[in-house]
């Protein structure tokens, strides 16, 4: 959204555009505030999962770069232009949480209409080559790593650069964009030696500016916000379990590459 403010100088009005970042308008959604996501959100859990949230995130976004170079850009292009800039590590959470926030969201519709949309078999395929046989396997392994994942961060299907399907975890504003980023590693406590091996290659492939392809297909939201209003505190794996039920399969199965 743009604002244009006006100034006199030498008898002329010198205009100036600041940019501010606002919340997105998804699908349906004044339905879903006015009654929910049937089998998900209460509309007041709605609200606080997105609305607010995402309020928060681009209100702070905006005024980390007002005046910046990155006052123009969309939340997307922010995260990948500051993941490496260690003195924009601010502006990078609220660029990056916006970026997963929103796309998050569009994932979902109500539970009765979720039922009527199915995996593709291309999606079935490419899983099957990562020993998922079947959508109950997939499901298991998703949510069993989202509800083994101790304080805030994400879960994604991702798409890697040879077109192979992964699950991963990443922490905190992880980003899947970018494998110095992604924060799949929980560094609150020791490391182990194949953490530090890992860390040490992500050095590696840092200092020799290796690009990233990495594409994520699904994602889920652990931060608390996204279920505290409708499930409680203790309520995560049931949030998990709901949250299944209302994937919108047919923005998932656009989100695949295909040839």
């Amino acid at each position: 959204m743009f604002k244009r403010s006006g100034s006199r100088l030498a008898g002329r009005i010198i205009q100036s555009k600041r940019s501010f970042h606002d919340v997105p308008v998804i699908n349906n959604q004044n339905q879903y505030l006015a009654n929910g996501i049937e089998g998900l959100y209460s509309p007041k859990g709605f609200k606080t999962a997105w609305i607010d949230y995402q309020k928060y995130l681009t209100l702070n976004l905006s005024l980390h770069t007002v005046g910046t170079e990155n006052e123009l850009k969309p939340p997307f292009e922010i995260l990948l232009h500051t993941a490496k800039q260690t003195t924009e590590q601010h502006t990078f959470h609220f660029a990056s949480q916006a970026h997963n926030n929103h796309f998050f969201m569009q994932q979902f519709i109500d539970k009765s209409e979720a039922a009527k949309t199915r995996p593709s078999k291309f999606l079935l395929q490419r899983l099957e080559y990562q020993d998922i046989p079947d959508i109950e396997t997939f499901r298991e392994r998703m949510l069993l790593l989202a509800d083994s994942s101790f304080g805030q961060g994400w879960v994604f299907l991702v798409e890697l650069p040879d077109k192979s399907l992964k699950i991963v975890r990443h922490n905190n504003d992880g980003t899947p964009y970018y494998f110095g980023k992604n924060q799949s590693l929980d560094l609150n406590g020791g490391v182990d030696e194949g953490s530090f091996e890992y860390l040490n290659g992500l050095k590696d492939r840092a200092k020799n500016n290796e690009r990233d392809w990495t594409l994520p297909i699904l994602a889920i939201n652990c931060w608390d916000h996204a279920y505290i209003e409708d499930y409680g505190t203790t309520g995560k794996a049931e949030y998990l379990s709901n949250l299944w039920d209302c994937i919108n399969w047919n923005v998932i199965n656009k989100r695949i590459f295909q040839l």
